[in-house]
């Protein structure tokens, strides 16, 4: 009996969600960032770098106001390794959104692969303040999804590097 009912509340889940998804996607694109944006969201996800940098940048001219768009062509840029591009964009995604723990983090990396260690000691360490979990690196799971078989070095890890380095 019990087991008749958890079923009968699984289907009937199952059946809720899929409805769900059928309204969500039957309606017109409602994203802020616009079609381009999503585009460039899977296209980034796929690798598609030069593809995902096209419509990151429509996006920006549709949605100029819209930031996460500029912070994926940022990462985008970094992606290409046009490092100076990818540094400028950094900054003003910064300078636009300067509580971006994650923007921190990754113009971090950048400066790291750059060079300019001092500069990504400095983000590497505001970002951990400001969102701790970035410092623990991917969980099993996202590695998982990413296909990555080991675990990744960790932002804490490299910036106790740094630190002992220089």
């Amino acid at each position: 009996m019990i087991y008749r009912g958890i079923r009968y509340f699984a289907i009937g889940l199952i059946f809720l969600s899929l409805a769900w998804a059928l309204y969500k996607g039957a309606g017109p694109q409602t994203h802020p960032g616009g079609p381009a944006f999503s585009r460039a969201v899977g296209l980034y996800t796929d690798g598609k770098y030069g593809e995902a940098l096209r419509d990151y940048e429509t996006s920006i001219r549709e949605h100029p106001e819209f930031i996460h768009a500029q912070r994926g062509r940022a990462r985008t840029l970094m992606q290409l390794g046009r490092d100076k591009e990818a540094l400028e964009a950094f900054n003003e995604v910064l300078k636009r959104d300067p509580g971006s723990a994650v923007s921190f983090a990754n113009r971090g990396i950048l400066q790291d692969r750059m060079g300019l260690y001092p500069q990504a000691i400095a983000d590497y360490d505001r970002a951990i303040k400001m969102d701790p979990r970035l410092g623990e690196g991917l969980d099993w799971f996202t590695r998982l999804l990413q296909n990555r078989n080991e675990k990744p070095q960790t932002l804490k890890d490299r910036l106790q590097t740094l630190r002992k380095r220089h």
